[in-house]
């Protein structure tokens, strides 16, 4: 039997803004414009379009304090919007007891090396000279092209700004930056919510002769306390995928979300993060899907890992549970052959937010993880990644499986010492190499070449 949600604010940290802010935003809007030069215009507008998509703020962040920050940006970032580089904070390495048996916890360095150039996000658009928003990036390799599927966000092309349900992001590889192609899903699906559009976590997978994006959305009438599942299908990975009319999975009473599917080469699996009385800000799950794709194969689900460490814990108040422990991946790498599991934990619009690592038996576990007691990635100074950027809050990662026999992955992250609302979640791409590091494996950075910064895709 589901229990009710906790009392406690648990969830604040997707909290919706978006209904307290119109009017303020607008009036905010006004006064700007009619005294600051047309890039400056420009730039507050494309602040504000973004802002009013937030949907997933902390609580404690007033109206007020929100609108000054955003005027505040507005003004003293350049007109394009693009950030700069920024020193992360110094790493820390959590406190806490690691499991028998684990690995010790990892050591870093005090401070990152200074890059020799400016890094390029992969969500990097040369022509808008910003960085898109690529928040949850699901990526697909699929008809000789990297496709990434990300949480709903507002893009602008010069002036001109729309909401996108699902963006999809499309390029020749990850050593190419990817370009904002459209929406993969237009649609909203019928059992969602009609005042809230979000969709969050999007990943796609072939099954068939079709593509199945999964996803995650509020349900109908259930206001922010049930978040579900759902699918979508298209003949191609570029869509429009359609939803299907009933969703995938729902716990009444609890949230359901960041759905990843995964094959073993027989069968398809979906992982996610499932929330219930014990875990209030989520555990990782998993469970069969049906050979189509488009249902579960039963009720039965695999606990693959809860939180249990000092980073992992976003929400210190009493609620049941560490975490939040959410945006599972799994793939099989192609030279070791082991499992390897990931999850982002602690809060996503903060610089606490992480990366774990674990090795898996297979897709229904059991799973073991690599680090002990601390992420496998946060920051750039972490000895598990090689990056020329600056760049925390590290989560969100999803794999990709390349023709070259490789193993890639795609994760957003601030850039330097950013956070929400002031900065945006942007797409990096590296390559999964197994290392002599505790963890066992590490992200290695992709070249981008400066011509092919500028390429037509």
């Amino acid at each position: 039997m589901h229990g009710s949600p906790p009392a406690l604010p648990v969830h604040a940290d997707r909290f919706d803004l978006h209904t307290r802010l119109p009017a303020l935003l607008g009036q905010t809007v006004d006064k700007v414009a009619t005294g600051s030069h047309p890039a400056g215009r420009t730039a507050v507008r494309r602040r504000v379009a973004l802002l009013r998509r937030r949907r997933r703020l902390r609580r404690m962040l007033g109206s007020s304090t929100l609108a000054a920050g955003m005027v505040a940006g507005g003004i003293h970032t350049r007109p394009d919007g693009h950030a700069g580089l920024v020193a992360p904070p110094p790493a820390t390495t959590p406190a806490g007891p690691a499991p028998a048996g684990a690995a010790p916890p990892t050591s870093r360095p005090a401070s990152a090396p200074a890059p020799a150039r400016p890094a390029t996000s992969w969500s990097w658009d040369p022509g808008e000279r910003v960085d898109r928003e690529a928040a949850d990036p699901g990526a697909l390799y699929a008809d000789g092209r990297l496709h990434v599927y990300a949480t709903s966000a507002t893009h602008c092309v010069g002036a001109a700004c729309r909401d996108y349900r699902v963006p999809r992001f499309g390029s020749r590889g990850p050593a190419w930056p990817g370009r904002l192609e459209g929406d993969a899903m237009p649609r909203r699906p019928d059992w969602a919510a009609p005042h809230d559009d979000a969709i969050w976590g999007p990943a796609a997978a072939r099954i068939g002769d079709r593509y199945v994006l999964y996803f995650a959305a509020s349900a109908a009438g259930s206001g922010d306390t049930l978040k579900c599942l759902g699918a979508a299908i298209a003949p191609s990975p570029t869509g429009p995928f359609a939803p299907l009319p009933q969703p995938l999975h729902c716990t009444p009473g609890y949230w359901s979300i960041d759905p990843y599917p995964v094959t073993d080469g027989q069968r398809w699996y979906l992982l996610w993060r499932q929330d219930d009385g014990a875990n209030a800000t989520g555990r990782i799950v998993a469970a069969r899907l049906s050979p189509d794709g488009l249902a579960l194969a039963g009720p039965e689900t695999s606990t693959l890992l809860v939180g249990g460490f000092p980073w992992e814990e976003g929400h210190p108040d009493g609620a049941p549970g560490i975490g939040p422990v959410e945006n599972p991946a799994m793939a099989r790498h192609p030279s070791t052959g082991e499992w390897l599991l990931t999850w982002s934990a602690n809060r996503w619009e903060t610089q606490h937010y992480a990366t774990g690592l674990a090795v898996c038996a297979g897709p229904l576990g059991p799973c073991r993880r690599t680090t002990g007691a601390s992420p496998w990635i946060r920051t750039s100074p972490d000895p598990s990644i090689a990056t020329t950027a600056r760049l925390g809050g590290a989560g969100g990662l999803s794999f990709a499986a390349g023709s070259d026999a490789e193993l890639y992955a795609v994760l957003h992250a601030y850039r330097g010492a950013g956070r929400a609302p002031g900065a945006l979640r942007v797409a990096w791409a590296f390559r999964v190499e197994p290392s002599g590091t505790p963890a066992g494996y590490r992200l290695i950075e992709i070249a981008r070449e400066p011509s092919r910064r500028g390429v037509r895709q």
